[in-house]
């Protein structure tokens, strides 16, 4: 049984081996948007259509799309296991270990060293006049720690969406990946039988694709504005003027979200706020 269990290793290992020579580092154009997210598209080729479109449909709509379709990306790892092989492109998708995707921000204020050590002192104080007078310090440090906590939370709103968005921005550069699932023999897989069941979802086309760096913009102006998540609506008005105020809305907590548009000769911009900081904005070319 050992013999047989190395022996399996070994062929997964080649097979493996092989796969990265082949595939590694080389660029393929996508057929399909890839899911921002590490779970990226599996592949079940135990049925009749290999994609569940339902989940793939739900994973780009909860993740965003990381790689649209008819762009190029890079074969960065192939990782093959017992019956799966992981066909990872731009990084394999945000999401694995090491990468935050908890968009909560803590309110929570810890207790002070002054906090604690009146607990201490009220406790082992035996006068009634001094215990007092104790207390009435631990309830004012208590109650400063509650309005930097109530404080705390006012502004998690905001840092959570900023946060929110923070994520979902890394999840659209984090690439993506195909799951190969229900394989049997993983390990004697050959680069002819990979592309045949990839081929729907990849262009092969007999060699790797080029890929065109984008052009970047030194300074911002109307013509190419430079905005990002957290600035000030100052700042997007002194790049793009006074714009124009679609929807206003106050939440429960008081906390004021608008909804903006701008027209620049080349760009419609849609710029979304909480409390005067954007939050989230959108270009398309007019």
């Amino acid at each position: 049984m050992k013999i047989l269990v190395v022996l399996a290793a070994l062929c997964a290992f080649g097979s493996e081996a092989e796969l990265r020579r082949v595939y590694m580092g080389k660029n393929f154009v996508v057929k399909i948007d890839m899911p921002g997210s590490q779970r990226g598209v599996d592949l079940y080729l135990d049925r009749d259509d290999p994609m569940d479109w339902r989940d793939y449909s739900q994973r780009i709509k909860n993740f965003g799309v990381s790689i649209p379709k008819g762009r190029a990306a890079m074969v960065t790892a192939i990782v093959v296991k017992k019956d799966n092989i992981e066909f990872q492109l731009d990084g394999g998708g945000y999401g694995t270990f090491g990468d935050d995707t908890d968009a909560s921000v803590s309110t929570y204020v810890p207790k002070s060293d002054y906090e604690r050590r009146l607990e201490r002192d009220i406790r082992n104080e035996t006068n009634a006049s001094r215990r007092a007078s104790l207390e009435r310090d631990l309830s004012r440090e208590r109650s400063r720690r509650q309005r930097e906590e109530s404080a705390n939370r006012a502004a998690a709103a905001t840092a959570n969406a900023i946060k929110r968005q923070e994520i979902m921005e890394k999840r659209l550069r984090g690439g993506s990946r195909f799951n190969i699932r229900h394989l049997l023999g993983a390990g004697d897989i050959r680069p002819e039988q990979l592309e045949k069941w990839l081929e729907p979802y990849i262009e092969f086309g007999g060699r790797p694709a080029s890929v065109s760096t984008p052009k970047r913009y030194e300074q911002p102006t109307q013509a190419n504005p430079q905005l990002r998540r957290g600035m000030s609506m100052d700042d997007v008005r002194g790049q793009l003027g006074r714009g124009k105020l679609l929807s206003e809305s106050i939440d429960e907590k008081n906390l004021n979200t608008q909804q903006w548009e701008f027209l620049t000769n080349e760009f419609k911009i849609k710029v979304t706020s909480v409390d005067g900081l954007v939050i989230r904005y959108s270009m398309e070319s007019r």
